[in-house]
């Protein structure tokens, strides 16, 4: 306890939880970072299609239902286990307002059980902090399908001109290596996910070398979705079983 060095009219006040929220949770989240990204399907080789939208919060139980056998030193392999804890924190805050302009993207099996998931957050209206790449089925791309589409979300729906990625995980630098990232300087600019480099795509390299690479491989998928496929995925299933190898 600290006395005030000047006399104070009052010894204490109170808050209702409706007046102390407004400072725990911060702003609402900014509509500009709200754009909503347009569903997507990407049909894999074995002729099964997966479809690719923007998450709701309502959806969050499901997420987090899926996530939660990663919480467990079992899945200590390709750094799952990290990836999963910081993930299932982040899907919680974000459900919960206390994740700043967070938007998370998911692909689901037609029937709308999930696959796999990112997130990413808005530092501002220039910079995009990409956050996790978490896949629970390992599938063909699709972990380059999200993170490609969580750039696209980012530059082409926002309009940001940086996007700021680090990587946890041998499979997230690969993503990293394939797209061109180039690097800030460190330890003078450091990611927010635990002070690692930043490694950044800037608005030029996205629409010159990064979006072409992707569409020329089909990484961004099909548009539109058509609107039976898309109700038939909803609403969000947690994942059946993690199939991932360990």
């Amino acid at each position: 306890m600290v006395k005030p060095t000047v006399p104070i009219s009052f010894d204490s006040f109170n808050f209702s939880v409706e007046e102390i929220e407004g400072y725990l949770g911060g702003i609402p989240d900014d509509p500009a970072f709200q754009k909503p990204l347009s569903p997507k399907t990407y049909t894999m080789k074995d002729g099964e299609q997966l479809v690719i939208r923007s998450a709701e919060k309502s959806e969050a139980p499901a997420i987090l239902k899926s996530l939660k056998p990663l919480i467990d030193g079992k899945y200590d392999k390709d750094f799952y286990h990290l990836v999963g804890v910081r993930t299932y924190a982040e899907v919680l805050a974000w459900q919960q307002n206390r994740l700043k302009d967070a938007y998370v993207i998911v692909a689901t099996k037609k029937d709308g059980e999930l696959v796999g998931l990112v997130d990413h957050r808005f530092w501002d209206r220039n910079v995009a902090v990409s956050l996790h790449t978490l896949v629970l089925k390992r599938a063909e791309r699709v972990g380059v399908l999200l993170y490609v589409s969580k750039m696209e979300h980012a530059f082409d729906v926002v309009g940001v001109n940086e996007w700021w990625a680090t990587f946890e995980s041998p499979f997230g630098f690969r993503l990293g290596f394939r797209f061109n990232h180039v690097t800030k300087a460190w330890p003078e600019m450091q990611h927010e996910l635990g002070g690692a480099r930043i490694f950044y795509i800037n608005r030029q390299q996205w629409e010159q070398y990064v979006k072409p690479f992707a569409k020329e491989r089909n990484w961004l998928g099909s548009r539109p979705v058509d609107k039976g496929t898309l109700a038939k995925a909803k609403p969000l299933k947690p994942t059946s079983s993690i199939e991932i190898e360990f």
